[in-house]
């Protein structure tokens, strides 16, 4: 079980986000081992083929998976494609992309499938979530090198096609940036950011709806450091029309 001493769902309806710092957030022993086995994943991502700008810093897998409401089971959809629009993407949308897959052992992963169903549950009220789901899960990692910074993705003030998103920080290694910043939903970004935030421990968290403006700063690391990293996990949530 996860369970959360926040309110996420009043705090979307209100701002549209959610900044949930990890001391917030509980687990319950029982996922303490297949926690930690997820948290592994992220040293087994391959490379992500569809670097438009010829760049080699981002790691990743992906998996899509649909809830059922009449079933209430989380059912992995294999091959599935990830798209985004070039709107959302400028750089690297506008087909569809075939990532690397989730491994095998994350598709059954206990913790990731408790967390998906928490997510969707802390998104929006009970009256929203019922119906089928299509949920999307991304293991990224952006990786720093001296003098070459790591960007996230999509780069630049954006916002997203899916209904809502949550992002976990799973590990941050050597760097400094990879600032979250948050604009709000108006027409159009004023490029003065409402607020910001630096993910920086484990689970450290925020969850959002389509209609937010946000981004997050490239990713350095000093000539020191020698490399460095940031892992998230990034799950959004679609409801097919």
């Amino acid at each position: 079980m996860i369970t959360v001493c926040a309110d996420i769902s009043s705090s979307i309806e209100q701002r549209h986000y959610a900044l949930v710092p990890s001391h917030d957030f509980s687990f319950s022993p029982d996922l303490n081992g297949s926690g930690e086995a997820f948290r592994r994943d992220w040293a087994y991502l391959e490379p992500d083929p569809y670097m438009a700008g010829g760049g080699c810093y981002r790691l990743r897998r992906y998996g899509l998976y649909r809830l059922s409401s009449t079933t209430g089971q989380l059912a992995h959809i294999q091959g599935a494609p990830f798209y985004q629009s070039i709107e959302v993407n400028p750089l690297n949308g506008g087909e569809q992309r075939f990532f690397a897959a989730l491994g095998a052992n994350t598709v059954e992963n206990p913790f990731l499938r408790e967390l998906i169903l928490f997510d969707l549950a802390q998104l929006t009220s009970n009256k929203h979530i019922k119906g089928d789901w299509l949920i999307g899960v991304h293991q990224i990692r952006i990786i720093a090198t001296p003098g070459v910074p790591g960007s996230p993705t999509p780069e630049g003030i954006h916002r997203d096609d899916e209904h809502f998103t949550s992002q976990h920080l799973i590990s941050r290694q050597n760097i400094s940036g990879g600032i979250n910043y948050f604009y709000g939903n108006g027409p159009n970004p004023t490029g003065v950011p409402q607020a910001d935030w630096t993910q920086k421990s484990y689970f450290d968290s925020y969850y959002f709806d389509h209609s937010l403006w946000h981004s997050v700063s490239p990713i350095v690391c000093s000539e020191l450091d020698g490399g460095g990293y940031r892992d998230v996990l990034l799950i959004d949530f679609v409801k097919p029309s």
